[in-house]
């Protein structure tokens, strides 16, 4: 009796499984909503953002949760300029959570900063509650808040916007980017504090100096050779080819930091691109239409389709491989650089970002190497 009661518990346990994925099976999730002044004298802070995303991105690859690298999310807004309408607070979403880092990038080139009313309270609580935040606890959800004014302009209190975020377990960064030791400062501590977050202070207008290496010609060469290995299905297809063209044109000098994310696991393409859609199971080959195919793909029986994109993703690993080689070569070269030099740019948006992520992904649970 003992027996057979044990062996329907394990198949209850098997089918409920099965039938209800739980969360331990899930990926655990790092969301990160970035809020950007984008009134007239922000233009530093944005190039900063625009530049150095790559380079956050790229310090949290070695991230685990569960022996997994977890899913990462980015939502961006962009508040305190006279475009926006003054009805909603001069604050615009401009794209909501997303695995896509493309379109973050993409959305970052798209600010004007122009003069405006810089309402942190209204933007915080905007971004607390349109966002779709994780409810899982074991998530880590983060909101960085960078500008240059009174924290208490507007009339949504900073207080209670902060609260708000407090109640749903995510924790507010303040940046400050004017003098230390203004007097405005000190309410952007006092939301950190509140938020359960870090202040900083930091150079908006610090140019950020890029160090050259004898690596970096190999690496934009094969990210060439990597574009050439995604394939775009679907309505999304072309566009998002073209996104990451264009993206990789506006990275500029920065195309070999980008090339690094790139080669990461937090490099997601499954709107667009076939080899991610398949692997994450967003689309099955029965329900892929062939008008939705590359015209190369739309006359291949089955087998052919899967035998191209098999070779496809074959490809894309083996240039993959041969850049995170290079570009951990790299790094080592450009530590050594930055060691010797004056300025290590540590009075930086992605410098301050790095570290807080660091220390508050340790305190979540969350693995760093």
């Amino acid at each position: 009796m003992l027996k057979l009661t044990r062996i329907l518990f394990a198949t209850t346990l098997a089918l409920s499984i099965l039938c209800f994925p739980t969360k331990a099976f899930a990926k655990a999730k790092i969301q990160i909503a970035i809020l950007l002044d984008s009134s007239n004298s922000m233009d530093g802070l944005i190039d900063q953002t625009r530049t150095q995303l790559w380079q956050i991105v790229n310090n949290l690859t070695k991230v685990t949760k569960n022996g997994e690298v977890p899913q990462l999310e980015v939502a961006l807004y962009h508040y305190g300029n006279d475009t926006l309408p003054s009805s909603e607070g001069y604050v615009r979403l401009l794209t909501n959570f997303t695995p896509e880092l493309d379109r973050v990038s993409e959305k970052l080139f798209s600010i004007q900063t122009k003069g405006g009313e810089e309402y942190a309270g209204w933007v915080i609580r905007s971004a607390v509650q349109q966002l779709n935040w994780s409810k899982d606890k074991e998530d880590f959800r983060v909101v960085f808040i960078a500008g240059n004014e009174p924290f208490d302009q507007g009339p949504v209190l900073w207080s209670e916007a902060v609260n708000l975020a407090v109640n749903k377990d995510t924790l507010i960064n303040t940046i400050y980017c004017e003098s230390a030791e203004s007097e405005e400062r000190k309410l952007w501590v006092s939301g950190a504090n509140l938020g359960k977050g870090s202040n900083f202070n930091i150079n908006q207008d610090q140019k950020i100096e890029f160090v050259k290496s004898p690596y970096d010609e190999q690496i934009a060469t094969l990210n060439t050779k990597l574009n050439q290995t995604y394939i775009p299905y679907g309505s999304e297809g072309e566009v998002g080819q073209q996104r990451q063209a264009v993206e990789d044109s506006n990275s500029g000098a920065n195309l070999v930091t980008r090339g690094s994310s790139k080669v990461s696991t937090y490099y997601n393409n499954a709107s667009w691109d076939l080899i991610d859609a398949l692997d994450q199971g967003r689309v099955t080959w029965d329900k892929l239409s062939n008008e939705a195919l590359p015209k190369a793909m739309q006359g291949m029986t089955l087998a052919q389709k899967q035998a191209y994109v098999a070779a496809k993703k074959a490809e894309r690993e083996t240039i993959k491989e041969t850049i995170r080689d290079l570009s951990q070569k790299r790094s080592q070269y450009v530590e050594k650089q930055r060691q010797l030099s004056a300025n290590r740019g540590e009075n930086t948006l992605d410098y301050v970002m790095i570290q807080s992520l660091r220390q508050q992904l340790a305190a979540k649970g969350f693995k760093l190497q």
